[in-house]
């Protein structure tokens, strides 16, 4: 009976193109990108060693695991992402291409989460302010929170934080974005600039009240 080959490591380089990344390359060829702390972690720091097959089969996963986490941290370098937007990008791929498991996005995503580089609470209360001072009502972003996948009371949270924070008065935010609004508008007669304003701030968020207020401001009792 043939014994099987000794597998061992033939080399181990710095990725030439992801910085903190080594490249592991085995007496069969197989390469696997790995961070240095994996290697040390595995054991697996010098050339000439010789892997167990359980040893190769954790270099395998492990290499998976870390290119979902790579490819979530250049997501996240683009703009901010909620992990349930992590989820949903990481599990689209080129055609052809099988994406990852759910299992593996789930301990990359862990993973980021414990080394607080994901956080859907920083993401909320950052994506909060900044969507209020655009001019979405309060009521508005939350609902953004949530579809971005926010829970419901982390992002009410998040919106009153901010509102606190930035000295939101949602009546008079109103009033500045149906000002800002009426410039496009002049040239309407009254009653069509009227519906279009008014329609523009329900899309906006705000509520009847504070609708009425801005009305009042430019149309009177017309």
């Amino acid at each position: 009976m043939t014994e099987p080959a000794t597998i061992t490591i033939s080399e181990i380089v710095e990725h030439p193109r992801r910085p903190g990344r080594y490249l592991l390359t085995l007496s069969d060829e197989r390469t696997f990108t790995l961070s240095v702390s994996l290697l040390a972690d595995l054991g697996a720091t010098r050339k000439g060693i010789v892997l167990t097959s359980e040893l190769i089969a954790q270099l395998e996963a492990e290499a998976g695991i870390l290119r979902v986490m790579d490819r979530a941290l250049a997501s996240i370098g683009r703009a901010r992402r909620t992990r349930r937007e992590l989820e949903q990008r990481l599990q689209r791929t080129k055609p052809g291409i099988e994406p990852p498991s759910v299992p593996v996005i789930a301990i990359a995503l862990d993973r980021l989460v414990e080394s607080g580089i994901l956080s859907d609470e920083h993401i909320a209360r950052a994506e909060a302010s900044s969507r209020l001072r655009r001019g979405d009502a309060p009521r508005r972003v939350a609902m953004i929170l949530q579809q971005k996948g926010i829970a419901r009371g982390d992002a009410a949270e998040a919106v009153a934080r901010a509102v606190s924070e930035d000295s939101i008065d949602e009546d008079a935010q109103c009033a500045l974005v149906a000002d800002k609004r009426m410039r496009s508008l002049q040239q309407l007669e009254p009653p069509v600039a009227k519906r279009r304003l008014m329609a523009f701030l329900m899309r906006r968020g705000y509520g009847s009240s504070s609708i009425r207020l801005a009305l009042a401001e430019h149309f009177g009792g017309r």
